[in-house]
């Protein structure tokens, strides 16, 4: 089973102990519509991964190492994960300083707020290109498993280090990173840009000279990316920038730059398609938050907290079902996850939109257990049979209940 399984809930713990604390200190650190936009993409993340993992690291340690290291020895568990930060240095590095590397990880840095769902929020397309900068660890013989685990740990370690809460730590900041120095390299402020990539060691950043302290007496931080995304869709998060220099791709007229411009430094555009970039005022244009009313909110929460349910659930069982059957439900559960999204910012076609995924959702029950018999209870088609009619009255009567109150404001306007 996947280790995240058992990480899932001490996660929302700590999102729920922080959603409480950003009350009592009464801060302004969390949207509803925001934070489900950043457990969208890190959800998605993780069951996209259930399709995509292809164990590279491990068939290039079979076919490459030059010895193989005592899986046992502890010396062995603390280089790999001394090298295992150094390479993911290099790797969240270069993320921001190529236009390809940047279209995966760019999908962490998408949200406006920074708490604990900004931690979660994950790229889904990293497996293209992110295993190469781990392939010395596996040619110098680190065992697969070792690096599975420090890897694991890295990840874990970063999840804490996502609020605003914790302010800076004394002689600690100049070892490990740190809620203050990360809140550094989320900032799109000019002053903060790609700096501190460090995962648990902020070592690097000092001794590659990427370090930036937090500056109390600079202008207040401003989290998000230089061109905001504006969208609550995970997948469109995810796909967006890969489609923008696609379409630079073909439209330049210039042959080295159709191949090219992948690699180049972030941000470069073909000169017969864009202007050079230059840097926004990011603080002339407010943050992405169209209006959703209060239970609205509540429905897209309670739809949300299903949709956690049943990841966690396909999580836990995906290492033995049928390839198939992960395929389709990552598949279900991506639309459903795109509909949460479209709850919290279309105007129109939500009825219809739920109606759908609802359908959808209940035919990929009924396909399951005709081609993959045995991996479902007949329970998952009784509860969407029944979660979905009450969800489809429900939602009838806030749309019924937000036209009375438009057409309320109109008539005292007029």
């Amino acid at each position: 089973m996947n280790p995240i399984v058992y990480a899932i809930p001490v996660f929302f713990l700590m999102i729920l102990i922080e959603i409480i604390t950003t009350v009592v200190r009464k801060k302004d650190y969390y949207r509803v519509n925001d934070a489900l936009s950043s457990l969208s993409t890190g959800m998605l993340s993780i069951t996209t991964g259930v399709i995509l993992k292809l164990g590279i690291y491990t068939l290039i340690y079979n076919h490459t190492a030059f010895i193989s290291l005592n899986g046992d020895a502890l010396w062995v568990w603390v280089l790999g994960f001394i090298l295992q930060d150094f390479f993911y240095y290099w790797h969240h590095r270069k993320g921001h300083e190529m236009n390809i590397l940047w279209a995966a990880h760019s999908v962490h840095h998408q949200s406006e707020e920074y708490n604990l769902t900004t931690a979660l929020r994950q790229t889904s397309t990293s497996f293209f290109s992110g295993w190469v900068f781990y392939v010395p660890m596996a040619v110098l013989g680190i065992p697969p498993h070792i690096f599975l685990t420090v890897s694991l740990i890295n990840l874990l370690y970063q999840y804490w280090v996502h609020t605003r809460h914790v302010p800076k730590l004394g002689w600690f900041e100049w070892f490990f990173v740190t809620p203050s120095n990360h809140r550094v390299h989320h900032a799109k402020n000019r002053k903060y840009l790609d700096k501190n990539y460090g995962g648990v060691f902020i070592l690097w950043d000092r001794l590659f000279g990427t370090f930036m302290e937090e500056d109390e007496n600079y202008e207040p931080i401003r989290y998000g990316t230089l061109k905001p995304l504006r969208s609550w869709n995970p997948l469109w998060a995810n796909l967006h920038l890969y489609i923008d220099m696609g379409k630079d791709a073909w439209q330049t007229k210039n042959w080295k730059d159709k191949f090219t411009l992948w690699f180049r430094r972030t941000g470069y555009r073909p000169s017969d398609v864009a202007s050079p970039m230059t840097m926004p005022d990011i603080h002339a244009y407010q943050d992405y938050n169209p209006g959703a009313s209060l239970t609205l909110q509540i429905y897209a929460i309670a739809q949300f907290s299903v949709l956690v349910l049943a990841t966690i659930a396909l999580m836990a069982i995906n290492h033995a079902t049928p390839y198939g059957f992960n395929i389709l439900w990552t598949g279900i559960l991506t639309l459903n996850l795109i509909s949460v999204g479209w709850l919290l910012e279309k105007p129109s076609g939500l009825f219809w939109m739920e109606i759908t995924r609802f359908t959808l959702s209940g035919a990929s029950v009924f396909l399951s257990n005709h081609f993959w018999p045995g991996y479902l209870d007949a329970w998952p088609w009784q509860f969407i049979l029944v979660s979905g009619s009450i969800s489809i009255l429900l939602l009838s009567k806030i749309s019924k209940a937000k036209n009375c109150l438009n057409q309320k404001t109109a008539n005292n306007m007029t």
